[in-house]
C-alpha cells in the first residue's frame, strides 16, 4: 500500500489483509497515526523515494512507487491495494488457494480482479465501471510492473498466462462527498495533467481527447442501461456517474489549457 496521512482508512485496509505473511507500506512521511496503525498490524514500512516526488513533497509517480515496493517484497506473489480500499473475505480465500499450491507450467502468473464500490456501507451492485477489472494480483516471475505515473497500467512478460479471480476488492465512498461539480482536488489530478502534457500532440489527441470522450459516451450509455434494467436502488447514484463524466471533461479541458500555457512558457504548477 502507498500511504500518506492515511490513518482514517488504513485500519480497515489492513484488517482485510491481516492474515498475509508480509504487509508492506510505502509511506510519504505521514504525520498522523498512519505509522502507529501500521505497527499494530506488523506491517513493514519503507519511505517513498524522494526522486518520485514533486518539490512540495507530494508523490509524482504512483506507478514507480508501487514498483519500488515490488522490489522490497519478500514473496513472489504480490497484491496491491490503496489505503482506502479493502479486499473481501472471499477474495482473500481465493488468493490463499492460488498461493497455497506450486505454480505449474501453463498456470496464470497474473490475475484480473473485479471491483465493487461501497457507499456509506451500501454495496453498489450496478455501475458503469463494473466489473472494473484491474491487475491487482500477480507473480514476480511474470515480470509485472507498472508503466504509468498514475493510471494502473501493468505490463507483463510476453506469453504470461492471465487468469481472472471471481471475488472483489472494495473501494469506499461517502455519498455526501460525491458531486459532479467537485473540482477533483486530489493530489493525483496534477499527475494526470502532467502525464497528458508529456505526450506528443497526436498522442494527446488520441489518448487524452478521443479515448476520454469515448469513455464518457460509454459511461452515459452503460448508466442508462443499468437504470433501465435494474432501477436506482442498487445502482450507482446518478451524481456518482455524472462525477465520472465531469472528471474526464475537466481532465480534457485542464490538460488542453496547460499545453497552451506551456507553449507560451508558463505553467499552472509553481513547483
Amino acid at each position: 500500500m502507498l500511504t500518506y496521512n492515511s490513518g482514517a482508512t488504513l485500519r480497515r485496509a489492513l484488517e482485510s489483509v491481516k492474515d498475509f505473511d508480509d504487509i508492506l507500506l510505502n509511506d510519504g512521511s505521514s504525520t498522523d497515526d498512519t505509522l502507529r496503525i501500521a505497527a499494530e498490524y506488523g506491517a513493514r514500512v519503507i519511505m517513498q523515494d524522494a526522486r518520485l516526488k514533486y518539490p512540495n513533497g507530494r508523490l509524482a509517480d504512483f506507478g514507480a512507487a508501487r514498483n519500488q515496493m515490488m522490489g522490497e517484497a519478500r514473496y513472489d506473489w504480490y497484491l496491491w491495494l490503496d489505503s482506502d480500499e479493502s479486499i473481501s473475505k472471499e477474495l482473500r480465500d481465493e488468493i490463499a488457494e492460488v498461493v497455497g499450491k506450486p505454480v505449474a507450467p501453463g498456470d496464470p502468473l497474473a490475475y484480473r480482479v473485479p471491483l465493487r464500490i461501497i457507499i456509506d456501507g451500501r454495496l453498489i451492485k450496478h455501475s458503469s465501471n463494473y466489473p472494473g477489472y484491474q491487475f491487482r494480483f500477480f507473480n514476480r516471475k511474470s515480470g509485472g510492473h507498472l508503466t504509468q505515473p498514475l493510471h494502473n497500467r501493468v505490463e507483463f512478460n510476453q506469453g504470461t498466462v492471465i487468469g481472472v479471480l471471481k471475488h472483489y476488492w472494495h473501494a469506499y465512498l461517502r455519498e455526501a462527498d460525491i458531486s459532479p461539480f467537485a473540482q477533483n482536488a486530489k493530489a493525483h489530478r496534477r499527475v494526470e495533467i502532467e502525464f497528458a502534457c508529456k505526450r506528443s500532440f497526436l498522442q494527446f489527441l488520441r489518448y487524452t481527447v478521443w479515448w476520454e470522450l469515448r469513455a464518457i459516451a460509454g459511461i452515459i450509455l452503460r448508466s442508462l442501461y443499468n437504470y433501465a434494467r435494474y432501477g436506482f436502488k442498487d445502482s450507482m447514484p446518478v451524481k456518482g456517474e455524472m462525477s465520472r463524466v465531469f472528471s474526464l471533461l475537466r481532465l480534457i479541458g485542464a490538460s488542453s489549457l496547460e499545453r497552451i500555457r506551456r507553449a507560451f512558457g508558463y505553467s499552472a504548477f509553481a513547483d
